[in-house]
């Protein structure tokens, strides 16, 4: 699964051509970031990854949005900037949307995210790895999480699945390159732009458009020419 840099005149997200074109502008300077005091709801931005195992192959940008609890949507563009696939998350279903060919498969959030980075997440923990806020994450959780000199979390594991946060953002500890591993999957993810808890923003989550489209099983979504 490959895709390219979006372009801002089509990202389905509301807010996000603003955000990309700031993002334009901001090239070669690393904005301090510092999660808000109140706690993290959501994270908005966009991003890279580069993933790669026996049954995944990513590397390109995409936006990005996630709220608590368990909403998320992730979106990218082909080479001439039409959206090449959505994902969207919400609570206990996700969908992959291909709207240029009206089509869509179905699955849990968690078995949809091993589709994208070969790693099962859910949307509330891709916020804890995007924001670095753990603080949360009680002892039930299942995560072991590692403090560095200066207390932010560095790196931590759970099941099999280990993250290495490689470089952080000027501020309070929030990840900027994250070094990734799971059984059969490695790679990494760098945050190029991130904003903390924007407005809400309900109709990202909306998947009442998929009335429309027709439902696949995921080896047909993979089989559809020029996805």
């Amino acid at each position: 699964m490959d895709f390219v840099s979006p372009s801002p005149r089509r990202l389905g997200l509301p807010g996000l051509a603003g955000l990309l074109a700031a993002l334009a502008a901001c090239a070669g300077r690393v904005p301090v970031l510092v999660p808000p005091s109140g706690g993290v709801e959501a994270v908005e931005g966009f991003g890279s990854a580069s993933m790669r195992g026996e049954d995944v192959a990513v590397k390109g940008k995409f936006a990005f949005l996630f709220r608590r609890p368990g909403l998320g949507r992730i979106e990218a563009v082909d080479p001439i900037g039409r959206t090449a696939f959505l994902m969207i998350f919400r609570e206990d279903r996700a969908y992959f949307v291909v709207p240029g060919k009206k089509a869509y498969a179905e699955e849990g959030p968690e078995a949809m995210m091993k589709r994208f980075l070969g790693i099962s997440l859910p949307p509330d923990e891709v916020l804890r790895l995007l924001s670095g806020a753990w603080a949360d994450t009680g002892a039930g959780s299942g995560w072991n999480v590692e403090q560095d000199e200066q207390g932010r979390v560095a790196r931590g594991g759970r099941d099999g699945f280990a993250f290495t946060v490689r470089e952080f953002f000027p501020g309070a500890g929030v990840p900027r390159d994250i070094g990734l591993s799971g059984p059969g999957t490695a790679g990494r993810m760098k945050v190029l732009k991130l904003g903390f808890n924007p407005p809400q923003l309900e109709a990202a989550f909306d998947v009442s458009f998929l009335r429309g489209y027709v439902l696949k099983t995921w080896a047909e979504i993979l089989e559809l020419p020029d996805r």
